[in-house]
């Protein structure tokens, strides 16, 4: 099942709500981004003021690019012959205008008031990437390494000066999974400044999908998640729950009730009560309970005679 992330919400843009807000050009990488790119959009046009969103698009053959086509004073150029992102950053920032511009991935929502926090930095910096990053994986997780000076940046969500990139160039040949350490190197040994702001966070979505699927090079894997573990942290607290998810049976559902009927999980749970307080608060259960009770204890019984037959 493909589960399509849709943004909540009207849609809001900064730069026309904020008159008082320099525009700055957007830069974004896509390819096959439907799942999440609509829901990240709207997080980028409400909290930067956009100049003109970018997009280097590798070929995407889902609804990608006609999702960005809605987008207000966006740019889309559609170039599968570029076959590195190392080369597609190259091309964006040959379409820069503004003197500073926000690169970001197509799968990240931002922090209320994520560009004002990012601008307190640039006095500090000429390129300042947003070093505090949650993970979501349908739950949230602070990369917290991720914000060290020297550790890489692992996804593309930074405020750049574009004097910076002035000598930027990367052969359409090897570099793709390394582009966040490439275009640091370049404009440190350029003495520029590199920073992180950790003052405010952006989230990076990860879906369960088959990334890249466009582009026969690159769709040779699949995202899988497992199932959620559950751990008990106090078995005494557990317990009292679970005694009160039973009384909740007993006393408000009816046992004859097709989904209840139809359940054998509820036979499990009531045994946790006395048959007393079945009597009195659900006397309608009584049988179901009564029923549970001797199945236990003949299990009990099967199973003591199988270790005497085994002795």
């Amino acid at each position: 099942m493909r589960f399509i992330e849709k943004p909540v919400g009207k849609f809001i843009d900064k730069k026309l709500s904020n008159n008082n807000s320099d525009s700055i050009d957007v830069l974004m990488l896509t390819l096959d981004a439907e799942l999440s790119i609509e829901k990240s959009l709207f997080s980028i046009y409400k909290e930067i003021p956009v100049n003109r969103l970018i997009v280097c698009d590798g070929g995407s053959k889902d609804n990608t690019i006609q999702i960005l086509k809605k987008m207000p004073r966006s740019e889309i150029y559609v170039k599968p012959e570029i076959r590195t992102t190392g080369k597609a950053l190259e091309f964006l920032f040959s379409k820069i205008e503004t003197d500073w511009f926000v690169l970001i991935d197509a799968d990240i929502d931002l922090e209320e008031g994520w560009y004002e926090k990012m601008l307190r930095h640039s006095d500090s910096y000429d390129i300042i990437e947003n070093g505090k990053r949650i993970s979501a994986y349908h739950f949230y997780r602070e990369q917290k390494s991720k914000a060290q000076e020297n550790e890489r940046a692992l996804d593309l969500c930074h405020l750049i000066k574009k004097q910076s990139i002035k000598n930027y160039h990367c052969d359409d040949d090897y570099m793709w999974r390394y582009t966040d350490i490439f275009l640091r190197q370049i404009v440190e040994k350029e003495g520029f400044r590199y920073g992180k702001a950790n003052d405010t966070f952006h989230v990076h979505n990860e879906i369960e999908r088959a990334p890249y699927t466009s582009d026969p090079d690159k769709n040779f894997q699949e995202i899988k998640f497992r199932e959620p573990e559950f751990i008990i942290h106090d078995q005494k607290k557990m317990e009292q729950a679970m005694i009160k998810h039973a009384k909740a049976v007993v006393k408000y559902l009816d046992p004859d009730y097709p989904m209840v009927k139809n359940n054998r999980n509820y036979e499990t749970i009531i045994q946790l009560l006395d048959r007393e307080w079945v009597l009195k608060n659900g006397s309608n259960w009584l049988k179901r309970y009564d029923a549970s009770k001797s199945m236990k204890s003949f299990a009990k019984k099967v199973l003591s005679n199988l270790k005497d037959s085994n002795r």
